[in-house]
């Protein structure tokens, strides 16, 4: 009896000590939250809304000081446009938008939170072409309340808002091929797979950024969805082709071997050395290893044609020093077999200068160098390697035109197009025919990754 006693005498004595913690604040303050909904500057908020979703969302201010909100409270604000100077954001037109109230934010009773709905027009807001960025902003201030104070370092939000269709998104790209020479003979057929983005251009038109099996800027396609759900698009014009350095991710580079307090990835970092004893930027070496062969690879994600090395040696006059012999080699990917590059020029090793090395133009998607110097380890600031995109298949050389070549529909119940085109190519008298299903995975919105619907 006498423990249970003395335990309820302990509990009543922590019970006192938890509730003087509890206690109200003498000051009660109102603010906008620090949120930003993924833009980088603090006191900006950007939202969007989704085109067919709605066109409506909240912004709010939060109440602090109390344990438990027992009243109802109030905040007045005003839209300040001095908020926006030294922004590149413009004041949003008064007709683009209504508010839920014309000044005044309630905060109610047992609530900690003040809401104001946003709703924008759905005819001017949405045909304005600048409302699918960040572009046009409410700047609010906080200006009176009905509790203690306003927090001065949250008392304005720069509400900056866009709208992106409901099309908008990642999308899991399956389909067939076939290719057929101008003769009617097919010399080429296959099934893909791929994931194609897709991007808000208007109200009613995205810009896809893939053409069968192939993604990237080379590959964009603007595609309209109709009242009928139809969908016309257009292949969009490419950069003509030329000449680069394609040593950059997402080539994969790798080697046999490169010392722990050494930097592999230096070698492409697009740095310009002073000299061959420039470390400032890092260096690869490959030290222990005299008289022992090594290797630099590329592997890039796409067939390139090259021609044209670049490496800038590297040596601390001790244990790094100098190649003795270098070589270069290609992937056949028809053998499946390392060859040496045919009549080199230039494998000339100076110190303090690029070493520039032409080759007779090959077709792969692998290259390395080798090197070794018979009394010491080598190493190496800078790697280049020039080249241009080539195709490995006929349907991988520059498309002149996508053409509709069948039934191409949008369905909303499935979030899915289903598309059936043309692809004629440049100079080629061949064409592709392709029957494409695009289904919608995900889409990314003020920072928040949002899955399959």
């Amino acid at each position: 009896m006498k423990k249970i006693f003395a335990i309820l005498i302990m509990a009543v004595i922590l019970t006192g000590c938890y509730e003087e913690f509890r206690n109200d604040y003498p000051y009660t303050t109102v603010a906008f939250s620090t949120a930003t909904g993924g833009l980088s500057t603090a006191g900006e908020l950007g939202r969007t809304v989704v085109k067919d979703e709605g066109l409506k969302l909240d912004i709010g201010v939060y109440l602090a000081g109390v344990l438990e909100n027992k009243e109802e409270r109030w905040v007045r604000f005003s839209i300040d446009p001095t908020l926006l100077a030294g922004t590149d954001y413009e004041l949003m037109p008064a007709d683009y938008y209504s508010l839920s109230d014309a000044n005044t934010m309630t905060i109610p009773s047992g609530d900690y939170i003040g809401r104001l709905t946003v709703t924008l027009d759905s005819v001017k807001f949405l045909n304005d072409p600048d409302a699918v960025d960040f572009h046009y902003a409410i700047p609010f201030r906080l200006t009176e309340t009905s509790v203690d104070s306003i927090n001065s370092n949250q008392g304005t939000k720069i509400l900056v808002i866009r709208y992106i269709n409901r099309e908008e998104g990642f999308y899991d790209n399956t389909g067939s091929f076939k290719t057929f020479e101008g003769t009617g003979e097919e010399i080429n057929a296959g099934n893909f797979t791929s994931v194609v983005q897709a991007a808000t251009i208007t109200h009613d038109s995205v810009e896809t950024d893939g053409v069968m099996m192939l993604v990237g800027n080379d590959y964009l396609m603007r595609m309209k969805i109709h009242p009928d759900n139809t969908v016309t698009f257009r292949k969009l014009p490419i950069e003509p082709v030329v000449e680069a350095n394609i040593a950059p991710p997402p080539t994969v580079l790798s080697t046999d071997y490169c010392s722990s307090w050494e930097t592999l990835e230096a070698v492409r970092d697009g740095f310009e050395p002073a000299n061959s004893n420039d470390w400032s930027h890092g260096a690869f070496g490959n030290w222990n290893s005299a008289n022992d062969w090594g290797y630099l690879q590329y592997d890039f994600p796409r067939f390139y044609e090259i021609n044209r090395s670049l490496i800038y040696w590297a040596t601390d006059w001790g244990g790094l020093l100098m190649p003795d012999e270098v070589y270069i080699e290609y992937w056949d990917n028809a053998s499946s077999v390392w060859v040496t590059v045919t009549n080199p020029s230039g494998y000339v090793v100076a110190e303090d200068e690029w070493t520039i090395t032409t080759f007779d133009p090959v077709i792969t998607n692998k290259v390395r160098i080798n090197f070794i110097n018979h009394s010491e380890s080598v190493g190496v600031l800078e790697w280049e390697v020039w080249g241009i995109p080539a195709q490995a298949t006929p349907e991988q050389a520059p498309i002149l035109n996508v053409v509709s070549n069948g039934e191409n529909k949008w369905d909303p119940a499935t979030s899915s197009f289903t598309l059936n085109y043309r692809v004629t190519y440049q100079g080629e008298t061949y064409h592709t025919d392709v029957t494409s299903k695009l289904v919608w995975r995900n889409r990314i919105r003020d920072g928040v990754n949002e899955w399959r619907r």
